[in-house]
């Protein structure tokens, strides 16, 4: 099945979609006076200039037609309750009956069909284009027909933010009404008819930096209340400051080394593996994470309600990978001026200029080096290290891949979607990936996955390095509502200034 929409390669989420399902009810301001939010968020040397507003955007203005749970598991959201037909190619969905657009208009069927049409129009996942029809039906529900069933609609609903264009005006449902939007810059005003409850901050803004580091000056000036993103060179010493508390939580992206399989050397399911035995992970997490992540053993997040782990996971093993490249005839040699001796080598697509990737590439290829295997990184700028990696241009990566779901999983290593992400050559997980699109049940899903994991780990088409983690600082004039180990900026709707 061709999958639709763009290609997309991100550093930061970009969607508001996961905002914690329990702890969330609405709580009463301290003070008469609601208080002013202001985020500051320093714009990253790669990728989207407005990624950290953008999502930000998102965030306060929309929400999800589903949530998810820490787990992974959907949870209401402007959607309350959805069942399936019997063959799972019709979707019935119940509403809310007490949500608003921004105009003041009511979330009724038939205006949420338009939004649905729009949110499937917009293709942003392949499961949009299984849907044939959306019908408003009876007072508060949605019916969905689909052509084939497709066990990633719900999740990818539940990442979808829900708006409505109106009179070239997007509007949209959340917890803030959008006043102003420039470069580097955007206001918003609490939404009084927001279906979970006024939000407890009358404004909130946000001001992009140059950097992290114009960011932080700014928090210490009393510029601004909130750092959006504290980098892992910086945390420990804004975690020691008084004035603010650091709110961390694992990213749902994990760093990967990928292959194409299609290189001469790298086809051979024995020399991934012994590449996989040759990296010390925990090394990784400790000198190219500063500590702050855990080690990657595939491409679903650990705490997913599908996850499970390999049953024989590699292990830190660099003489057992050399003997499994000299048992193939992978012997070291020397390869003229200026090289290392090695036993093959290969290039590697990174990153330019973004210090997270060349201190883990140096990393790897530190480690790669001590087996005799010749990793040469090669820099590249975010929009041709996606098209390359999109068209196959690449004997190795190393970058950064979303691992919230399991459509993303699908939409990464699927061959069949004509490789809109990458066209490794891969294709020894395309069966089970296409069943666990099919899948009809929970318990059905769970054993598709666990035999997905255990192939990936098997033959696998990359090293899978680390999950990161990320931090927010917030002053603590703020007490911060939300869920430990979760991200704090889709609750800030219920944030409310401390009692001291």
């Amino acid at each position: 099945m061709r999958r639709a929409g763009r290609v997309e390669v991100v550093v930061f989420v970009v969607a508001a979609a996961g905002a914690c399902a329990s702890g969330c009810e609405r709580r009463e301001p301290v003070s008469s006076q609601p208080p002013i939010l202001r985020i500051g968020a320093g714009v990253p040397a790669q990728g989207t200039r407005g990624s950290g507003l953008d999502y930000l955007t998102s965030a306060m203005t929309a929400d999800s037609w589903l949530a998810q749970g820490a787990d992974g598991r959907l949870t209401e959201r402007l959607v309350r309750e959805w069942t399936w037909s019997d063959d799972n190619t019709v979707l019935h969905l119940k509403l809310r009956k007490d949500v608003q657009l921004h105009d003041g208009t009511r979330f009724t069927p038939d205006v949420a069909a338009v939004a649905m049409r729009e949110t499937l129009a917009s293709g942003e996942y392949a499961s949009f284009a299984t849907v044939r029809s959306v019908e408003p039906t009876g007072d508060d529900s949605l019916i969905l027909r689909l052509s084939e069933p497709n066990s990633f609609l719900l999740i990818d609903l539940s990442l979808s933010s829900v708006t409505l264009t109106r009179n070239k005006q997007t509007l949209g449902t959340g917890a803030f009404e959008m006043v102003k939007r420039d470069e580097g810059h955007a206001q918003f005003r609490a939404f009084s008819k927001y279906y979970r409850g006024r939000p407890a901050l009358d404004e909130v803004s946000v001001t992009t930096y140059p950097t992290q580091r114009n960011a932080w000056a700014a928090l210490m000036r009393g510029e601004i209340d909130m750092l959006y993103d504290v980098s892992r060179d910086a945390v420990d010493f804004v975690e020691a400051e008084t004035t603010v508390k650091t709110y961390s939580f694992l990213r749902p992206y994990y760093n990967l080394l990928g292959f194409n399989v299609r290189h001469p050397v790298l086809k051979s399911a024995e020399v991934r593996r012994a590449l996989n035995e040759a990296i010390d992970k925990d090394a990784l997490v400790r000198d190219g994470l500063r500590g702050r992540g855990r080690p990657a053993d595939g491409p679903l997040i650990p705490g997913h309600w599908a996850y499970s782990p390999p049953a024989n996971p590699f292990v830190f093993n660099p003489q057992g990978a050399a003997a499994r490249l000299e048992a193939i005839g992978l012997k070291t040699h020397p390869v003229g001026a200026g090289r290392m001796p090695s036993r093959f080598s290969f290039d590697c697509l990174i990153l330019a200029d973004d210090v997270r990737f060349e201190r883990m590439g140096v990393l790897v290829q530190k480690q790669l080096a001590d087996i005799g295997v010749d990793m040469r990184l090669v820099p590249l700028p975010l929009k041709e290290l996606a098209v390359r990696i999109r068209r196959g241009q690449f004997e190795a990566f190393l970058f950064e891949m979303n691992g919230r779901s399991l459509s993303w999983a699908y939409a990464f290593w699927y061959s069949g979607n004509n490789a809109p992400f990458n066209d490794s050559g891969y294709t020894a997980t395309d069966a089970v990936l296409e069943r666990i699109r099919l899948a009809r049940s929970e318990d059905d899903i769970r054993a598709r996955v666990a035999e997905f994991l255990q192939i990936i780990h098997d033959d696998p088409p990359a090293v899978f390095l680390t999950w990161g983690e990320t931090s927010r600082a917030v002053t603590r004039k703020f007490d911060v509502a939300g869920e430990p180990g979760r991200d704090i900026v889709p609750n800030a709707w219920n944030w409310r200034l401390a009692s001291h």
